[in-house]
């Protein structure tokens, strides 16, 4: 598991002293408190300020840089923030151009968390690589943009609604399963957030890594040029693979039938040859010339068999293992790493 950083939850020594003292008086009320109502859900000897029981405990002593048309709900370091599209700063996203269609929902928890500390007093803009976790909604963005995400092969998504969610860890739970959809509404002729037709099939890409660069196999300059491959690949379709796969059993059992057949006959002609031999000179020639002749009968048969594989792999081949085939083996619209 990735290492982190440990934050204490409370450290009383970098308090101030005024609020050391007046800790120290809360402490004394709320021991009082506990004393005169022992029927208190919450043990009474806690000390407040530490947010232990939902009793509040320390935030952060900077501020949001809230632009003039936004709506802010805020608790703590917990945020939901209603205003138009913003990644970062007031001059950035959509906001910036004012496009008027271009509202946003935030919900974005830990301000700077993994970041530089702000200043005592300041004022922070979104960050979404040093924000803790959020969930981010909005009717016009550029979505891959804002979240850093690389462009793999559907390529940038700009100038579309768009919902982003990042955090340490997303976990996404269906009791009875889990659907992920791509492209319009069953039975209907649905558009985009633009009124713009949608592709039938829009693809679905899992990449690990954030990386969708082509790579170099190690070594391979070795045999003698270097070997690029693409790290983005459609994943195997599982009916295809199985007919794929049993099909080229089928085709290795015909290989060796005609292997058999052909060791079968030359057995049967060397036997053959070595019995005419043993025969007077009149059979003799009669015996082999029958001999040459079984064994000519089996070579063009088995040169049929041997015809008829290579059509057979060949359609083998275009089948599963060409994109245009009926039963490719690899998905064009699921893609992954």
């Amino acid at each position: 598991m990735p290492s982190s950083k440990k934050v204490p939850l409370f450290d009383y020594d970098k308090l101030p002293e005024d609020q050391k003292e007046a800790l120290a008086e809360g402490v004394k009320n709320y021991i009082l408190k506990g004393v005169n109502n022992p029927d208190r859900d919450v043990p009474f000897l806690l000390p407040p300020g530490t947010g232990l029981y939902g009793t509040g405990g320390s935030s952060v002593d900077f501020g949001y840089d809230k632009s003039p048309n936004e709506k802010v709900i805020s608790q703590g370091d917990a945020y939901i923030v209603f205003g138009k599209d913003k990644p970062s700063g007031t001059a950035s996203g959509k906001s910036r151009s004012g496009a008027l269609r271009s509202g946003r929902i935030d919900l974005v928890v830990g301000r700077m968390a993994g970041g530089a500390k702000p200043p005592a007093g300041s004022y922070v803009g979104n960050s979404f690589q040093a924000d803790a976790a959020r969930i981010y909604i909005s009717e016009l963005t550029d979505i891959d943009k804002n979240f850093g995400v690389t462009e793999g092969k559907s390529g940038e998504m700009k100038n579309r609604s768009g919902i982003g969610i990042k955090a340490d860890g997303v976990r996404i739970i269906g009791r009875e399963g889990v659907k992920i959809v791509t492209g319009r509404m069953g039975g209907t002729g649905e558009k985009n957030s633009l009124g713009g037709k949608l592709t039938p099939a829009p693809t679905i890409e899992l990449i690990a890594g954030n990386n969708s660069e082509p790579r170099r196999v190690p070594l391979s300059i070795l045999s003698g040029e270097p070997e690029i491959y693409d790290p983005v690949q459609g994943v195997a379709m599982g009916d295809n693979t199985v007919k794929a796969f049993a099909e080229l059993s089928d085709l290795i059992s015909d290989v060796i039938e005609i292997i058999r057949e052909q060791s079968n006959a030359m057995f049967v002609f060397n036997a053959a040859l070595n019995i005419a031999i043993a025969l007077p000179q009149p059979l003799q020639g009669v015996a082999v010339n029958a001999a040459f002749a079984a064994l000519n009968v089996k070579h063009i048969k088995s040169n049929y068999d041997m015809w008829q594989f290579f059509i057979d792999k060949t359609l083998w081949e275009i089948n599963h293992l060409q994109p245009f085939g009926y039963r490719y083996i690899e998905s064009r619209n699921v893609k992954t790493t």
